[in-house]
């Protein structure tokens, strides 16, 4: 009877729920965003490890306020106005001197698996994914472009990360592999795998499918390259390699809520959680209704909702049929009336 109680803890302990872990982090920067492959990439964990808050080392605990003389006190980045810096509104700078990098992901700032070398490469990379996506004016979309912020703030912030992704190899899990973007032939990379939830990269594709840029790279035509774009070519240059997985399921897969182009005029209740960045585009910072309605045109389905398996993407083109709307039986009728008139008129024509 003794081993009773022994047995029912060691039950307990075997039914409780696994906490979250991360999996991967980052504690070098690259000055400029500009990569060494050698030196400075992301990197495993030996072990997972537990999430934090970000908090301490070279995270900002303020932005702006820090005395001043002149705007070269505020690096650049500010004005000085009255004894005190100002940093500029751009979703970057932070600090009492501006020399900080905001933190670009506010729904994982209690708990994240982030690093704050991890969140100045992001808010560069933001404002590069910003310029080339954002702005529906210019032919972008401020959607498309919040979303792909939230997909990396996800994969990169997540408490949850050991849920959707693991190492492609054993500990270090380093590859090498060319990157396209230079020419070069062999560049180090942190090699992972990541399952996405199916619906949600659907969700993102649609968003982004009719920007220009989409619309130029053939390699962005569909949804499964759109997402290999981003996460292999484009990934490459910044020391990760992401294969992907898609699930019908959302249990062990990364997913989250989706602006969706069509209409997001909610964005007024959730725009304190989106990225850094996301937050000033034109028209999810704007407080008009009507910015929000639809900002960058219409939207259609990509995704194959009824595929059972879950494990990869089906794109729908959905065209127009030339028969689309045609009923055989009123053209019929219609042309029957048009031969009794003819027959008719020609009958009257001859009397």
């Amino acid at each position: 009877m003794a081993l009773l109680p022994l047995l029912i803890a060691l039950l307990a302990t075997a039914c409780a729920p696994s906490e979250a872990k991360c999996v991967m982090t980052q504690t070098c920067v690259n000055p400029g965003n500009v990569p060494d492959y050698d030196k400075c990439i992301p990197e495993a964990h030996k072990e997972p490890v537990d999430a934090q808050p970000m908090t301490g080392g070279g995270w900002p605990t303020v932005i702006g306020g820090g005395n001043c003389t002149s705007a070269t006190d505020c690096n650049g980045q500010g004005q000085c106005v009255n004894g005190a810096c100002t940093c500029r509104k751009d979703g970057m700078a932070a600090g009492p001197h501006c020399d900080q990098f905001a933190i670009q992901c506010p729904a994982y700032q209690d708990s994240a698996c982030c690093s704050w070398q991890q969140n100045q490469a992001m808010a560069e990379n933001f404002k590069l994914l910003a310029s080339v996506f954002a702005k529906n004016s210019a032919g972008g979309c401020d959607a498309c472009a919040a979303n792909l912020m939230n997909l990396w703030c996800g994969l990169v912030c997540s408490p949850k990360q050991d849920q959707f992704m693991q190492m492609a190899h054993a500990w270090p899990s380093t590859n090498y592999r060319p990157d396209p973007m230079t020419g070069a032939e062999k560049v180090k990379v942190l090699d992972l795998d990541v399952a996405l939830a199916k619906d949600l990269t659907c969700a993102i594709f649609d968003s982004c499918k009719n920007t220009a840029m989409a619309s130029m790279a053939a390699a962005m035509k569909s949804s499964l390259g759109f997402l290999n774009y981003q996460m292999q070519v484009g990934a490459v240059g910044h020391g990760e390699y992401i294969t992907m997985q898609f699930n019908a399921s959302k249990d062990k897969s990364f997913d989250r809520d989706v602006l969706k182009c069509s209409n997001y005029s909610e964005v007024a209740e959730t725009r304190a959680t989106l990225p850094a960045q996301a937050q000033l585009l034109e028209s999810i910072a704007s407080k008009s209704t009507d910015d929000k309605q639809c900002p960058c045109g219409a939207c259609r389905a990509t995704c194959d909702a009824h595929t059972s398996g879950g494990s990869h993407i089906h794109v729908v083109d959905d065209p127009i049929s030339v028969f689309s709307g045609f009923s055989t039986k009123l053209v019929a009728a219609a042309y029957g009336l048009l031969v009794i008139l003819a027959f008719s008129w020609s009958k009257w024509k001859n009397q």
